[in-house]
Protein backbone atom coordinates (compact mmCIF):
# COMPACT_ATOMS: atom_id res chain seq x y z
CA UNK A 1 0.00 0.00 0.00
CA UNK A 2 1.18 3.56 -0.67
CA UNK A 3 2.12 5.70 2.29
CA UNK A 4 -0.09 8.47 3.61
CA UNK A 5 2.53 10.92 2.31
CA UNK A 6 2.22 9.50 -1.21
CA UNK A 7 -1.56 9.83 -1.10
CA UNK A 8 -1.27 13.44 0.07
CA UNK A 9 1.26 14.31 -2.65
CA UNK A 10 -1.00 12.93 -5.37
CA UNK A 11 -4.07 14.65 -3.90
CA UNK A 12 -2.22 17.95 -3.60
CA UNK A 13 -1.30 17.77 -7.28
CA UNK A 14 -4.91 17.06 -8.28
CA UNK A 15 -6.26 19.92 -6.19
CA UNK A 16 -3.59 22.30 -7.42
CA UNK A 17 -4.48 21.51 -11.03
CA UNK A 18 -8.12 22.19 -10.17
CA UNK A 19 -7.19 25.69 -8.96
CA UNK A 20 -7.64 25.11 -5.23
CA UNK A 21 -5.84 27.91 -3.40
CA UNK A 22 -4.18 25.86 -0.64
CA UNK A 23 -4.13 22.30 -1.98
CA UNK A 24 -1.81 20.76 0.60
CA UNK A 25 -3.82 22.10 3.52
CA UNK A 26 -7.09 20.92 2.01
CA UNK A 27 -5.72 17.47 1.16
CA UNK A 28 -4.57 17.14 4.77
CA UNK A 29 -7.95 18.32 6.06
CA UNK A 30 -9.75 15.71 3.95
CA UNK A 31 -7.47 12.91 5.16
CA UNK A 32 -7.87 14.04 8.75
CA UNK A 33 -11.66 14.06 8.51
CA UNK A 34 -11.79 10.55 7.04
CA UNK A 35 -9.28 9.06 9.44
CA UNK A 36 -10.69 10.77 12.53
CA UNK A 37 -7.43 12.41 13.59
CA UNK A 38 -6.21 15.99 13.68
CA UNK A 39 -4.22 17.55 10.81
CA UNK A 40 -1.10 17.58 12.97
CA UNK A 41 -1.42 13.84 13.53
CA UNK A 42 -1.67 13.32 9.77
CA UNK A 43 1.75 14.91 9.39
CA UNK A 44 3.20 12.77 12.16
CA UNK A 45 1.82 9.59 10.59
CA UNK A 46 2.65 10.45 6.97
CA UNK A 47 5.29 7.73 6.59
CA UNK A 48 2.84 5.02 7.63
CA UNK A 49 1.10 2.91 4.97
CA UNK A 50 -2.50 3.67 4.13
CA UNK A 51 -5.29 1.12 3.90
CA UNK A 52 -7.22 0.40 0.73
CA UNK A 53 -10.64 1.42 2.10
CA UNK A 54 -9.29 4.72 3.44
CA UNK A 55 -7.32 5.47 0.29
CA UNK A 56 -10.39 4.79 -1.85
CA UNK A 57 -12.55 7.10 0.27
CA UNK A 58 -9.84 9.74 0.20
CA UNK A 59 -9.50 9.71 -3.57
CA UNK A 60 -13.26 9.99 -4.01
CA UNK A 61 -13.37 12.94 -1.62
CA UNK A 62 -10.46 14.66 -3.37
CA UNK A 63 -12.27 14.22 -6.68
CA UNK A 64 -15.37 15.86 -5.19
CA UNK A 65 -13.32 18.83 -4.00
CA UNK A 66 -11.50 19.10 -7.35
CA UNK A 67 -14.87 19.23 -9.11
CA UNK A 68 -15.77 22.36 -7.13
CA UNK A 69 -17.73 21.00 -4.19
CA UNK A 70 -17.04 23.13 -1.07
CA UNK A 71 -14.55 21.69 1.39
CA UNK A 72 -17.07 21.91 4.24
CA UNK A 73 -19.39 19.52 2.41
CA UNK A 74 -16.56 17.18 1.47
CA UNK A 75 -15.34 16.84 5.06
CA UNK A 76 -18.88 17.16 6.46
CA UNK A 77 -18.08 19.54 9.30
CA UNK A 78 -17.16 23.18 9.88
CA UNK A 79 -16.12 25.18 12.91
CA UNK A 80 -18.55 27.86 14.09
CA UNK A 81 -17.55 29.84 17.17
CA UNK A 82 -17.13 27.22 19.94
CA UNK A 83 -18.82 24.43 17.98
CA UNK A 84 -18.09 21.97 15.20
CA UNK A 85 -21.34 21.58 13.27
CA UNK A 86 -21.99 18.96 10.64
CA UNK A 87 -23.13 20.24 7.26
CA UNK A 88 -24.12 18.84 3.88
CA UNK A 89 -25.90 20.12 0.79
CA UNK A 90 -29.21 20.39 2.67
CA UNK A 91 -27.98 23.47 4.54
CA UNK A 92 -26.00 26.65 3.96
CA UNK A 93 -22.37 26.58 5.03
CA UNK A 94 -21.97 28.91 8.07
CA UNK A 95 -19.79 31.97 7.43
CA UNK A 96 -17.61 34.07 9.75
CA UNK A 97 -20.03 36.99 9.31
CA UNK A 98 -22.76 34.95 10.99
CA UNK A 99 -20.51 34.37 13.98
CA UNK A 100 -20.62 38.15 14.38
CA UNK A 101 -24.42 38.06 14.39
CA UNK A 102 -24.31 35.67 17.35
CA UNK A 103 -21.81 37.99 19.04
CA UNK A 104 -24.28 40.90 18.84
CA UNK A 105 -26.99 38.83 20.51
CA UNK A 106 -24.63 37.74 23.27
CA UNK A 107 -23.60 41.35 23.90
CA UNK A 108 -27.27 42.29 24.22
CA UNK A 109 -27.80 39.44 26.69
CA UNK A 110 -24.87 40.57 28.81
CA UNK A 111 -26.72 43.84 29.49
CA UNK A 112 -29.74 42.04 30.99
CA UNK A 113 -30.39 42.68 34.67
CA UNK A 114 -30.81 39.02 35.64
CA UNK A 115 -29.29 35.68 34.69
CA UNK A 116 -32.33 34.60 32.63
CA UNK A 117 -32.22 36.02 29.09
CA UNK A 118 -35.64 34.63 28.19
CA UNK A 119 -36.47 32.89 24.90
CA UNK A 120 -34.50 33.27 21.68
CA UNK A 121 -35.96 32.45 18.27
CA UNK A 122 -33.65 31.69 15.35
CA UNK A 123 -35.60 32.06 12.10
CA UNK A 124 -34.22 29.95 9.25
CA UNK A 125 -31.96 27.90 11.48
CA UNK A 126 -30.43 25.70 8.75
CA UNK A 127 -27.62 23.70 10.37
CA UNK A 128 -28.67 25.08 13.76
CA UNK A 129 -25.36 26.91 14.23
CA UNK A 130 -26.93 30.14 15.53
CA UNK A 131 -29.47 28.48 17.81
CA UNK A 132 -26.94 26.06 19.26
CA UNK A 133 -24.31 28.75 19.79
CA UNK A 134 -26.83 30.88 21.68
CA UNK A 135 -27.80 27.88 23.79
CA UNK A 136 -24.17 27.03 24.60
CA UNK A 137 -22.77 30.53 25.09
CA UNK A 138 -25.79 32.48 26.30
CA UNK A 139 -28.06 32.36 29.34
CA UNK A 140 -31.34 31.77 27.53
CA UNK A 141 -34.02 29.72 29.21
CA UNK A 142 -35.08 28.34 25.85
CA UNK A 143 -33.95 28.56 22.22
CA UNK A 144 -36.28 27.75 19.31
CA UNK A 145 -34.94 27.25 15.80
CA UNK A 146 -37.33 27.30 12.86
CA UNK A 147 -36.96 26.41 9.21
CA UNK A 148 -39.29 25.87 6.27
CA UNK A 149 -37.13 22.97 5.03
CA UNK A 150 -37.68 19.58 6.71
CA UNK A 151 -34.33 18.39 5.35
CA UNK A 152 -32.53 21.35 6.93
CA UNK A 153 -34.26 20.67 10.24
CA UNK A 154 -32.99 17.08 10.07
CA UNK A 155 -29.42 18.43 9.93
CA UNK A 156 -30.11 20.80 12.83
CA UNK A 157 -31.64 17.97 14.85
CA UNK A 158 -28.55 15.84 14.28
CA UNK A 159 -26.28 18.70 15.37
CA UNK A 160 -28.42 19.11 18.48
CA UNK A 161 -27.69 15.49 19.42
CA UNK A 162 -23.97 16.23 19.06
CA UNK A 163 -24.02 19.44 21.11
CA UNK A 164 -26.66 18.83 23.80
CA UNK A 165 -26.25 22.25 25.49
CA UNK A 166 -26.54 22.02 29.29
CA UNK A 167 -29.26 23.96 31.06
CA UNK A 168 -31.00 25.35 27.97
CA UNK A 169 -33.97 23.78 26.26
CA UNK A 170 -33.56 23.75 22.47
CA UNK A 171 -36.54 23.11 20.23
CA UNK A 172 -36.80 22.86 16.45
CA UNK A 173 -39.97 23.74 14.56
CA UNK A 174 -40.95 23.55 10.92
CA UNK A 175 -42.52 26.68 9.48
CA UNK A 176 -42.13 29.66 7.20
CA UNK A 177 -40.86 32.89 8.74
CA UNK A 178 -42.38 33.67 12.13
CA UNK A 179 -45.44 31.52 11.53
CA UNK A 180 -44.13 28.68 13.67
CA UNK A 181 -43.59 30.78 16.80
CA UNK A 182 -46.78 32.81 17.13
CA UNK A 183 -47.38 31.21 20.53
CA UNK A 184 -44.15 32.63 21.96
CA UNK A 185 -43.14 35.99 23.36
CA UNK A 186 -39.41 35.88 22.68
CA UNK A 187 -36.82 38.23 24.06
CA UNK A 188 -34.72 37.82 20.90
CA UNK A 189 -35.53 37.18 17.27
CA UNK A 190 -32.38 36.49 15.28
CA UNK A 191 -32.02 35.47 11.67
CA UNK A 192 -29.56 34.98 8.85
CA UNK A 193 -32.25 35.00 6.17
CA UNK A 194 -31.86 34.62 2.41
CA UNK A 195 -30.81 38.02 1.05
CA UNK A 196 -29.45 37.45 -2.48
CA UNK A 197 -31.24 38.54 -5.65
CA UNK A 198 -31.90 36.21 -8.58
CA UNK A 199 -29.26 38.03 -10.65
CA UNK A 200 -26.71 37.90 -7.84
CA UNK A 201 -27.31 34.18 -7.35
CA UNK A 202 -26.64 33.52 -11.03
CA UNK A 203 -23.30 35.36 -10.71
CA UNK A 204 -22.11 33.58 -7.54
CA UNK A 205 -19.02 31.38 -7.50
CA UNK A 206 -20.02 27.94 -8.74
CA UNK A 207 -18.99 26.38 -5.45
CA UNK A 208 -21.89 28.29 -3.90
CA UNK A 209 -24.31 28.39 -6.83
CA UNK A 210 -24.04 24.71 -7.76
CA UNK A 211 -23.91 23.18 -4.28
CA UNK A 212 -25.47 25.30 -1.55
CA UNK A 213 -29.29 25.33 -1.24
CA UNK A 214 -30.82 28.05 -3.40
CA UNK A 215 -33.76 28.57 -1.03
CA UNK A 216 -31.33 29.57 1.75
CA UNK A 217 -29.78 32.29 -0.43
CA UNK A 218 -32.36 33.88 -2.72
CA UNK A 219 -35.11 36.18 -1.48
CA UNK A 220 -37.06 37.35 -4.50
CA UNK A 221 -35.99 39.71 -7.27
CA UNK A 222 -34.64 42.37 -4.90
CA UNK A 223 -33.21 40.11 -2.18
CA UNK A 224 -35.33 41.81 0.49
CA UNK A 225 -38.43 39.63 0.81
CA UNK A 226 -37.48 37.82 4.02
CA UNK A 227 -36.07 40.94 5.66
CA UNK A 228 -39.24 42.93 4.91
CA UNK A 229 -41.29 40.21 6.59
CA UNK A 230 -39.06 40.05 9.65
CA UNK A 231 -39.00 43.79 10.32
CA UNK A 232 -42.76 44.02 9.75
CA UNK A 233 -43.81 41.14 11.99
CA UNK A 234 -41.21 40.83 14.77
CA UNK A 235 -42.42 43.74 16.89
CA UNK A 236 -45.79 42.12 17.59
CA UNK A 237 -44.04 39.07 19.07
CA UNK A 238 -41.05 40.48 20.93
CA UNK A 239 -41.09 41.40 24.57
CA UNK A 240 -40.60 45.07 25.40
CA UNK A 241 -36.86 45.64 25.35
CA UNK A 242 -36.39 42.58 23.16
CA UNK A 243 -33.83 42.46 20.35
CA UNK A 244 -34.27 41.97 16.63
CA UNK A 245 -30.98 40.96 14.97
CA UNK A 246 -30.76 40.23 11.24
CA UNK A 247 -27.80 39.55 8.98
CA UNK A 248 -28.20 41.63 5.81
CA UNK A 249 -26.50 42.21 2.48
CA UNK A 250 -23.92 44.97 2.82
CA UNK A 251 -24.92 46.54 -0.50
CA UNK A 252 -28.50 47.05 0.72
CA UNK A 253 -27.80 48.08 4.30
CA UNK A 254 -29.27 51.56 3.84
CA UNK A 255 -32.43 50.09 2.36
CA UNK A 256 -32.77 47.58 5.20
CA UNK A 257 -32.38 50.37 7.76
CA UNK A 258 -34.95 52.52 5.97
CA UNK A 259 -37.44 49.64 5.87
CA UNK A 260 -36.96 48.99 9.58
CA UNK A 261 -37.58 52.61 10.51
CA UNK A 262 -40.64 52.76 8.27
CA UNK A 263 -41.92 49.66 10.09
CA UNK A 264 -41.68 51.51 13.42
CA UNK A 265 -38.21 50.52 14.66
CA UNK A 266 -37.16 54.05 15.58
CA UNK A 267 -33.91 52.91 17.22
CA UNK A 268 -32.82 50.59 14.40
CA UNK A 269 -29.14 50.69 13.46
CA UNK A 270 -26.65 48.86 11.26
CA UNK A 271 -23.30 47.55 12.53
CA UNK A 272 -20.27 46.37 10.57
CA UNK A 273 -18.92 42.83 10.31
CA UNK A 274 -15.29 41.82 10.84
CA UNK A 275 -14.50 42.96 7.30
CA UNK A 276 -15.87 46.46 8.10
CA UNK A 277 -18.91 45.97 5.87
CA UNK A 278 -22.41 46.97 7.06
CA UNK A 279 -23.84 43.55 7.89
CA UNK A 280 -26.14 43.53 10.92
CA UNK A 281 -29.52 45.21 11.32
CA UNK A 282 -30.23 45.59 15.03
CA UNK A 283 -33.22 47.07 16.84
CA UNK A 284 -34.87 46.81 20.25
CA UNK A 285 -38.58 46.97 20.94
CA UNK A 286 -39.57 50.11 22.81
CA UNK A 287 -42.51 50.31 25.19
Amino acid sequence: MPSIAAELIEATSILEQAGIADPRREATAIWASLSGIGPGQVWLKQDEPSSEPLSSQFRQSVARRASGEPLAYVVGVIGFRMLDVEVDRRVLIPRPETEGLVERVLKWGATRAGPDWGVAVDVGTGSGCIALSLAVEGEFRRVVGTDSSPSALAVAAHNLTLVAPPGTAVELREGEGLGAVRDLEPSVIVSNPPYVTEAEFAALDRGVRDYEPRHALVSGPDGMGHIVELVAQSSSLLQTGGLLAIEIDCTRADLALQLAREAGWSNARVENDLFERPRYLLATKES
